[in-house]
Formats: structure tokens, C-alpha cells, sequence
């Protein structure tokens, strides 16, 4: 019966949903952030916008965590290392952010340490799940199954979110969550990397074979790190325009790497497709700002929209499984982008006072239309998910 709801399952994925897992209960910090962003460091929307932009770069380092995964091993280990890093580096931020942060500049440090911990471990997640893949079913089957699993620790935290922030504090919320990344480096155990077919083992544990070799991986170390180290001085200077700047290089820079080692279609059309899906813009942390200040939105009642936008995004997830492995990407990610925009019209109607005109509460049509419109939340991951594993050579 659970073969067939959610499809097929193997041991070996284990450790690779456990982490998919701890990163979807890091949300457990999502409403202790907003309170601690407003009211303890008193950083406008503006301040918040411009710190989720630094925050945005080490997922575009993806690239630099990938090729050090694959070919400079830390004693021998190409992934297990990698993984308690990554672990490591999360759990310090945490520990920042509940004892010592109190400026903007620290508050930066300890996310940008959470946030490059957690894009390490999915480096690591990424790669052992097209190592142990058989086949591109097995790989569209493990990252929907990572896909429910990051919900599931989504749901997992949800309303909890909310009544930790209000009846511990925000601080202390964070100190909860330094819980995750001791969870994945105790997953390490059950890790078995590079017990995948030959052919792949044969191509992955080669820095001499496939597109990093002839001293290609060393480029893309080089590039990426000095990118990074670029960035940061952009911010400690605190250079005019310094957000522009970074976006004019980072598309010059991934343009070189992708030209030296080299692009098939597959990864052109890939690439496109995942850079206009990021470049979509959200509201931000204004909106949340104005639904606490405005609305009287408090921190149970958005760890219930979280709770309920857990529940029904994995019911979604569960309910169109078969129709995102199956049919094209650009099928599932057409209708959810269309479908999407318009159950997000009444957010929009919040502003205008659309509850008013409806005589209902503001409460009632946040959670009415969260109730609508969360199935799709997580609908437009997979099919990235797929075209990526799917593009990745052995």
C-alpha cells in the first residue's frame, strides 16, 4: 500500500532524505527571523532585502561545493567530509544567533554561516542521489521523495515555529534549531557513497575523466572562490551599486565556466530555465512587516499558515507525484506558474482591503487563501530538481 502511494524506496536513500529532511525543519527559525529581523535589530525591509541578496550567493556556489565534492577528497572522503562541514558551519551560525549577534554585520555572518552550511550538505544530498540513481525514473523518484521529505520537516515544525518564537523567545528558538545539523552528522553511518553501478563509480572517482578534467576543476575553484572573495569585499567596502556590480559578474563568470568546460543543450536549456525562475521577485519582508504591524498577524497564527502550507504542499506533492515524473518539465512548470499567479491575486486583495469588502477577517482570507494556493508551493522544485539531475553527466 505505501508502494504504491509513494512509489519505490531503497535503503541507500536514506541518508539523502534524512538531509532533505533537517533542512526542511530549518524553517523552525522562519517566524523567530522575522521578529528578530524587526524587533531585536530593528532592520527595515529595505536592510532585510539587501542581507537575503548576500544570503543568495552561496547557492551560487553550488557549482565550486559540487566540484570540490567531486575531486578534491578531505582524507579520502569525497562526501562524508564535505557533509560534516556543512553540518558544521550551520550549527555554528545557529549558536551566533543565539548568543552573541546583535548588530547587522554579525547577524549577516551567522545566516551567511547557516546558509553555506545547509548549501553544502545539499551539494552532498544532490550528488549521492544520482550516485545511487539506477535510473532516470529512480532519479525522478528520489527527488520527489526529497522533495516530501524537505515538507515533512517542514510540516514537522510548522505551527511549532510560531509557539517557540512567542513562549521561548527568538533566541532561544535559534538554539533549538542547532539540533538539525548534529541530526545529519549522525546520519553519517548509514552513508554509503560510491556504491553506485561501475560506469558511474568509474567517471565520478576520476579527476582525470569527463568535463572536469585537463585542469578544469581547478578553474572552477579558482573562479568561484575569487567570485566569492569579490562579493565580500564589495560588502565590506560598501561600494555603490555593489548588488549590481555582483549580478553583471556572476552572469560573465558562470558564462566562462560553462564555455571552458563545456555545455550541451541539455545544460543550456537547463540553465535558462532555472536562472528565470530564480530572477521571479517576491514581496519580500515588507509584506510580512505589514501583516504584523498592519493586520495584527502574531507569531502562533503565522506558525499555523506555515503548519497548514506544510500539510497541503506535500498533499499536492502526493497527489500530482506521478504526473511530475512522467510528463516534460516545461508541462508541470507552464501550469503551475499560471495557476499559481492567480491564487496569489488575493494576497494582493489583503492590501486593497478585499476582507473588508468580504466582510471577513484579514485572518480568515490569509488562511483561506494559504489553504488554496499552498499545493503548488512546492510543485515548481521538483521539475527543477529533475532537469538538473537529469542534464548531470556520470
Amino acid at each position: 500500500m505505501l508502494r504504491r502511494f509513494f512509489g519505490g524506496y531503497r535503503r541507500a536513500w536514506s541518508p539523502i532524505l534524512l538531509t532533505y529532511f533537517c533542512y526542511g525543519a530549518s524553517s523552525v527559525t522562519a517566524v523567530a527571523d522575522v521578529f528578530f529581523q524587526k524587533d531585536t535589530l530593528k532592520l527595515t525591509p529595505s536592510e532585510v532585502a539587501g542581507i537575503a541578496f548576500w544570503l543568495g550567493l552561496p547557492w551560487s556556489m553550488k557549482m565550486v561545493a559540487g566540484v570540490a565534492s567531486d575531486v578534491y577528497p578531505i582524507l579520502g572522503s569525497r562526501r562524508i567530509a564535505y557533509l560534516l562541514l556543512g553540518s558544521a558551519a550551520t550549527m555554528a551560525g545557529y549558536a551566533a544567533m543565539a548568543g552573541s549577534v546583535a548588530t547587522r554585520a554579525g547577524y549577516l555572518v551567522a545566516a551567511l554561516l547557516i546558509t553555506v552550511g545547509f548549501m553544502v550538505q545539499d551539494v552532498v544530498a544532490d550528488a549521492l542521489s544520482v550516485e545511487v540513481a539506477e535510473t532516470d525514473e529512480e532519479i525522478g523518484q528520489i527527488q520527489t521523495l526529497g522533495r516530501m521529505a524537505t515538507l515533512a520537516g517542514g510540516i514537522s515544525v510548522g505551527y511549532l515555529s510560531g509557539w517557540l518564537a512567542e513562549s521561548i523567545g527568538t533566541r532561544a528558538t535559534f538554539g533549538a534549531a542547532a539540533v538539525l545539523p548534529l541530526v545529519v552528522a549522525l546520519s553519517v553511518p548509514f552513508a554509503r557513497p560510491g556504491r553506485a553501478p561501475a560506469r558511474v563509480a568509474a567517471a565520478t572517482n576520476s579527476a582525470n575523466a569527463g568535463p572536469l578534467a585537463s585542469g578544469k576543476a581547478g578553474l572552477v575553484m579558482l573562479v568561484g572562490l575569487g567570485y566569492a572573495a569579490f562579493g565580500v569585499a564589495l560588502e565590506i567596502l560598501d561600494v555603490p551599486f555593489n548588488q549590481e556590480i555582483v549580478l553583471v559578474v556572476s552572469v560573465a563568470l558562470i558564462a566562462l565556466l560553462l564555455r571552458r568546460v563545456g555545455i550541451s543543450r541539455g545544460v543550456a536549456v537547463a540553465s535558462i530555465v532555472i536562472f528565470l525562475f530564480r530572477a521571479t521577485p517576491d514581496v519580500g519582508q515588507g509584506y510580512s512587516y505589514w501583516a504584523i504591524d498592519r493586520l495584527g498577524f502574531d507569531q502562533r497564527f503565522l506558525g499555523l499558515l506555515a503548519q497548514v502550507a506544510s500539510v497541503l504542499s506535500l498533499g499536492g506533492l502526493l497527489l500530482f507525484r506521478k504526473t511530475i515524473v512522467r510528463r516534460p518539465v516545461s508541462f508541470t512548470l507552464f501550469w503551475v506558474v499560471i495557476v499559481g499567479t492567480l491564487l496569489y491575486v488575493p494576497n494582493v486583495g489583503l492590501f486593497y482591503g478585499l476582507h473588508e469588502w468580504l466582510g471577513i477577517s484579514a485572518r480568515t482570507l490569509a488562511f483561506i487563501d494559504t489553504t488554496i494556493s499552498a499545493p503548488l508551493a512546492q510543485l515548481t522544485m521538483v521539475p527543477m530538481l529533475i532537469l538538473i539531475a537529469r542534464s548531470a553527466p556520470p
